[in-house]
């Protein structure tokens, strides 16, 4: 279980160490304590459910663990480090509210991001690709979701995560807020899966990782 853990940690002790250094060295109590409670909720989580999983190979173990690290870097990537410090700011429902009322970076038209930006720019691969390791790793991690059948159930969850992510970067103003941002990513999320599907027809595994 150690080993499952261990990467992730690695990998936030050197994040942390320069977010702190760049943007924590001088900031007030409150700003540091938000940082410090989405810190412990995120770890707390990662502990729950390393403790009920199985690690009976290497593979579970890898899998587990490079599982962990991908939901780090979407977190940091969406704004989740400064949730805390922005809900317990004065005003934040309010200003929330503003920007949906003046669309100041929330587009809830859809496809009109999509029109905007080249269908293979930045913009639009970067969501398309968020989501996709999502749609990999569903199935990989849960024995139940493995049928090609359970695709829209997949969808559906990678939906949901989009959902929250946007929701997130509404209440943190760290990104914009954008339909298709939840569109792009919910396609992404199935493409892994069908990705996933394809490579368990050319490559038969000799293990199983069970849930």
């Amino acid at each position: 279980k150690i080993l499952v853990i261990l990467p992730v940690m690695i990998v936030s002790l050197f994040y942390f160490r320069v977010l702190y250094q760049e943007n924590y060295s001088n900031a007030s109590f409150k700003r540091v304590a938000g940082l410090v409670l989405s810190i412990l909720f995120l770890f707390a989580w990662i502990f729950f459910v390393t403790i009920r999983r199985k690690q009976n190979s290497f593979l579970q173990v890898a899998v587990q663990a490079s599982f962990f690290v991908y939901v780090f870097a979407v977190l940091q990537l969406t704004g989740y480090f400064i949730l805390f410090k922005e809900i317990s700011s004065y005003g934040w429902w309010e200003k929330m509210n503003h920007r949906i009322e003046t669309h100041d970076r929330v587009n809830l038209e859809p496809c009109k991001t999509i029109d905007i930006y080249q269908t293979l720019g930045k913009q639009i691969l970067g969501n398309f690709v968020m989501l996709l390791p999502l749609g990999i790793y569903l199935p990989l991690l849960y024995k139940v979701l493995r049928k090609l059948y359970y695709f829209f159930l997949v969808l559906l969850i990678c939906f949901l995560v989009s959902v929250g992510i946007e929701l997130l970067q509404l209440a943190t103003s760290y990104r914009s807020t954008d339909v298709d941002d939840v569109l792009l990513n919910t396609l992404g999320g199935g493409a892994g899966f069908l990705t996933y599907q394809l490579i368990k027809v050319v490559v038969t595994p000799k293990k199983v990782i069970d849930r």
